[in-house]
């Protein structure tokens, strides 16, 4: 075998072992967009319009939308509005407005996650069961980063009397309990597992290869309310995931093990509230050839300190953190080939902002930051930088609004890696040794209009973001195991940049409600190679979500239409010296066919037995059995030994998924 040929196998097999992988009820109670407010809950909209730059919806509610494989998840609905763009089963990213996924702040209670989604991105670490709300905006205010924030809130609010859910599906079991220990202290705790070899183990093949996928995950809260002015809790998360194939027949075979734990303690005190934290990711990969072995581990671990008080207009945060990273660092064995090994990289970043909002007259709403950053790798020169940000609101009248932003933002934190399709295989590295500080100058302006008493709304808005110094990572599986691999030379340096317009109309009243999306955009990457799309670029994207209940049922339906992302397509290929080899065209020139997705939802509650509530979720993701095609590569017909450059599509279309919840 190949050594193309086995870089080809390990994508294919950590592809397709990200199809069938969860299958189970979520239900939790309230999650924060940009300027809506989602609840689905008996006859209220679905989607209605709120105040401010925070939008809060209801996950709890999540449930009657479509799920895949029965798991409503809170990521994925992000994903169906205008300023996110869908990301496709072959790439586990989240992109807001044009930027990369590593330019998120996705966290838990304000601490970041490193790694917050299993195999593919199919569905995230956090267990919707687990928490009361989501937090996002599509700018990263706050933060040092450089895209937007995706934020998980658990409950703050003591437990009066105990009370649990659960539920089990084609694929996976979870649960959560909520307990009072005491009139001043409650404990939440939630598990979820993968059940996919149980019942999938005999069908996960693929070319007649076996393969194996799994995952765990718990979440623990413990909630403290000493006295009026003060509250404690604690968060604790471990998760992991282990992708495994052996094709004994052809002396290959690949390992993939990671995992990801978060441990937090907060106090709020009046105005002022502190968190002292410990978050960190691993991966562990072994990849084996005809008696040649790489391992490739790498992980990052993060000890910090937040801290925020708030008083009238004012507001001051300090954040602080020690980070330790070992960057991908391959090993190979058995071939006499040796690389440098990376070593661990330290470093400390601290931010200090202020923040003033204020009114002028009875219609003009502004909010005015300043942060102030320091970035010191260890043994490297040190970073520092102003990041200043402004935002307004102008209200016309009660039904129309405008709003303004614009602001410079930081990024001293950089994940890149061999793939951006959903593969753990992506590494995390600091400013200093490698690359300078990101930056994003960036300017958005939006309109929201109230129709019809409120039965409609109409928003739109027109952003631009220009991105400095910027990574992209060049170099394939193939270069790991050939010795010829350098992470200095596989970076490119350069700088970006993202234009785009989003329009939606919401549905707000009635026993049907939901919105219709449309995006057009640009986002553009120059490096010395030239300019080029961004890998994740859709120039125009529609989304369509709409629910309906009658009587027990909830229905629900999601439809994505968007445009193929990039690719770079092969211009001729040859065998020399038993090897093949292939010349590609210009660096992402190519797209991907059209992406389509048909989702449908239908959940049926049994009538209560005293406090238990109960019933079945049915849906179908790709309800049309769309063939999504996820990348083009030369493949060896089994028939004629012929090698032809061609697409390569989910082997799995239609996933039904039925599961039972209930809820005490």
């Amino acid at each position: 075998m190949t050594r193309s040929r086995l870089v080809i196998f390990i994508l294919r097999s950590a592809l397709l072992l990200s199809i069938p992988c969860v299958g189970a009820y979520a239900q939790t109670d309230s999650l924060q967009l940009d300027s809506t407010v989602l609840s689905v809950s008996g006859r209220r909209p679905l989607l209605e319009a709120g105040a401010g730059q925070v939008t809060r919806v209801d996950v709890a509610q999540l449930a009657v939308l479509p799920s895949i494989l029965g798991n409503s998840d809170p990521l994925h609905f992000v994903q169906m509005l205008p300023s996110m763009q869908t990301s496709s089963e072959a790439d586990a990213g989240i992109h807001i407005q044009g930027c990369d996924h590593q330019h998120n702040f996705i966290a838990l209670n304000g601490v970041p996650v490193y790694g917050a989604t299993h195999l593919m991105g199919l569905f995230s670490v956090f267990n919707p069961t687990h928490f009361n709300s989501m937090a996002y905006s599509t700018v990263a205010s706050g933060v040092n980063r450089l895209g937007g924030v995706i934020d998980m809130h658990t409950q703050k609010t003591l437990q009066t009397r105990c009370e649990g859910e659960a539920s089990l599906g084609l694929v996976s079991a979870q649960g959560t309990v909520k307990v009072p220990l005491s009139n001043k202290s409650s404990l939440l705790v939630s598990g979820r597992k993968s059940l996919v070899d149980l019942l999938y183990g005999d069908y996960m093949k693929l070319d007649d290869i076996p393969l194996s996928y799994g995952f765990s995950d718990a979440n623990l809260t413990w909630i403290w309310k000493p006295s009026a002015s003060d509250l404690l809790t604690a968060d604790f998360y471990y998760g992991d995931d282990r992708a495994f194939s052996d094709a004994q027949s052809m002396g290959a075979g690949a390992d993939l093990y990671w995992r990801n734990m978060l441990a937090a303690l907060h106090w709020t005190h009046s105005d002022l509230a502190q968190s002292v934290y410990y978050t960190a990711f691993r991966l562990d990969a072994d990849l084996s050839e005809e008696g040649s072995a790489a391992s490739v581990p790498s992980h990052i671990g993060t000890f910090g300190y937040k801290g925020e008080w708030n008083s009238g207009p004012l507001g001051l945060k300090l954040d602080a953190a020690w980070h330790d990273i070992l960057p991908q660092n391959p090993q190979i064995s058995g071939s006499g080939i040796e690389y440098e090994s990376e070593s661990v990289l330290n470093a400390v970043e601290s931010s200090l902002s202020a923040c003033w909002r204020g009114t002028i007259g009875y219609k003009f709403d502004y909010s005015a930051t300043l942060i102030a950053q320091c970035f010191v790798p260890i043994g490297e020169k040190p970073f520092f930088g102003l990041s200043p940000q402004l935002s307004g609101t102008y209200f016309r009248d009660e039904d129309n609004k405008f709003h303004f932003r614009a602001g410079i933002y930081r990024q001293y934190l950089f994940q890149t890696g061999i793939s951006n399709v959903g593969l753990p295989l992506e590494f995390w590295l600091p400013a200093g040794k490698y690359s300078k500080p990101q930056w994003s100058l960036g300017t958005s302006v939006s309109w929201d209009k109230s129709i019809r008493d409120g039965a409609f709304s109409l928003s739109s808005e027109l952003y631009f973001r220009f991105l400095g110094h910027q990574l992209e990572y060049m170099t394939g599986l193939q270069t790991l195991l050939d010795g010829s691999y350098s992470l200095e030379r596989s970076l490119q340096k350069g700088s970006g940049h993202a234009y785009g317009l989003n329009v939606m109309m919401h549905k707000l009243k009635g026993r049907l409600t939901g919105w219709a999306g449309l995006s057009v955009g640009r986002s553009m990457r120059a490096f010395d190679g030239g300019v080029w799309p961004s890998n994740h670029e859709r120039l125009v994207e529609m989304d369509v979500v709409a629910t309906y209940k009658l009587g027990n049922w909830d229905f629900g339906a999601t439809m994505v239409a968007a445009g193929g992302t990039p690719f770079t397509p092969a211009q001729e290929y040859y065998i020399l010296s038993n090897q093949l080899v292939a010349v590609y065209r210009e660096y992402n020139s190519g797209r991907l066919r059209p992406y389509f997705r048909l989702d449908l939802n239908a959940r049926l509650n049994f009538k209560d037995v005293g406090r238990v509530h109960h019933g079945l979720n049915l849906s179908v993701y790709n309800a049309t059995a769309h063939r999504q095609e996820v990348y083009r590569t030369l493949k060896l017909g089994r028939d004629d030994g012929i090698f032809r450059y061609g697409p390569v599509f989910l082997g799995i279309t239609v996933l039904p998924s039925v599961a039972y919840f209930v809820k005490f």
